[in-house]
């Protein structure tokens, strides 16, 4: 009975909702590390490219190419598949603002460590291997448009290596201040009870009251729902959630942990699933200090989407991004 939440990245557009180019969802991978000894020397990344030619823009601390913005350009093409891709005005901006401006503040932190050569190499594999499955047939498909619009697979391991290590300086400017967190567990408190309960589910009504009246009358509730209970966990529990938080249940069947005396057996119980009898075992409010992480997790991604496009429309004033030629000639 305990609500199944998926969470969902879609590459770097997780960051800043409507600002970032919706690439491939890669993860840094959890066995790479910066740690190398002296039999396995540190690859390199591949060479920054370097660019000359007609500038297209300017912002704070720097110029844009028409030669950089080209290649970009046909990077995001590449990623996100034509049929998505945004207007060169609309990707110039974003591109700096993002990969010149911001990814300029990231390196001026001490405290993140680099991307590898080896993860940036893993990340860029994990974007060609879902690339090849969506929006491209094949992986010989997307090596054809990459070589058909002059990039290459240093040109995505780069890529990865920027994308990571601006992911990476994003979260450390996303805060969940401790008095948000206290709140929200005020306001949310019956929640974070911690229950063992015993629970019966059944499909009809008349069932479930056949099945309160067999408890009730001092049948054991573990061979009672291993015999009759149609929720598939009870081949592994015997009908028993052991120390399960309540907020973790749909909201009748929570409803029912939180006031039903403790030992008594319930009259039948419905929810989307059926009706339920149960029976609450023990009952234990946690207090804040014991959730509290838990409490950061649920609110992250909300305050997440708010500070960061916060930050995006301040990196865009304070980079004073300039385009220097008409729109027709980016």
């Amino acid at each position: 009975m305990q609500n199944r939440r998926k969470w969902l990245a879609s590459g770097f557009a997780i960051l800043v909702a409507g600002t970032l180019v919706a690439g491939c969802g890669a993860t840094k991978p959890a066995n790479a590390t910066t740690n190398q000894t002296a039999a396995q020397p540190q690859a390199s990344l591949p060479k920054e490219p370097t660019y000359s030619g007609p500038v297209v823009a300017t912002y704070q601390g720097g110029q844009l190419t028409k030669a950089e913005l080209d290649h970009e350009y046909n990077l995001q093409v590449v990623l996100v598949g034509a049929e998505q891709k945004e207007t060169k005005k609309a990707f110039l901006t974003n591109y700096v603002v993002l990969y010149k401006y911001l990814y300029g503040q990231a390196l001026k932190q001490p405290s993140l460590a680099p991307v590898t050569a080896t993860q940036a190499g893993q990340l860029a594999d994990q974007a060609l291997q879902q690339l090849a499955q969506n929006p491209y047939k094949s992986k010989a498909e997307v090596d054809a448009k990459m070589k058909a619009l002059g990039l290459a697979k240093d040109d995505l391991i780069l890529w990865a290596e920027r994308e990571q290590f601006l992911q990476e300086y994003l979260q450390t400017q996303v805060q969940v201040p401790d008095s948000q967190l206290q709140q929200y567990y005020d306001q949310h408190k019956t929640d974070y009870m911690q229950v063992t309960v015993d629970q019966v589910l059944v499909a009809t009504e008349a069932k479930a009251k056949q099945i309160e009246a067999e408890l009730k009358g001092g049948a054991n509730f573990a061979q009672v729902a291993d015999k009759n209970s149609t929720d598939p966990s009870v081949k592994q529990n015997h009908g028993q959630f052991k120390d399960a938080m309540v907020g973790q249940f749909v909201a009748e069947f929570a409803q029912a942990c939180k006031t039903l005396p403790i030992g008594q057996i319930s009259d039948p119980v419905h929810t989307q699933y059926g009706y339920h009898i149960l029976k609450v075992e023990s009952r234990t409010q946690l207090p804040f200090a014991q959730v509290k992480d838990q409490i950061k997790q649920q609110l992250l991604p909300q305050v997440q989407s708010t500070q960061l496009n916060a930050l995006y429309a301040k990196a865009v004033t304070d980079a004073k991004v300039k385009t220097t030629v008409k729109d027709a000639d980016l």
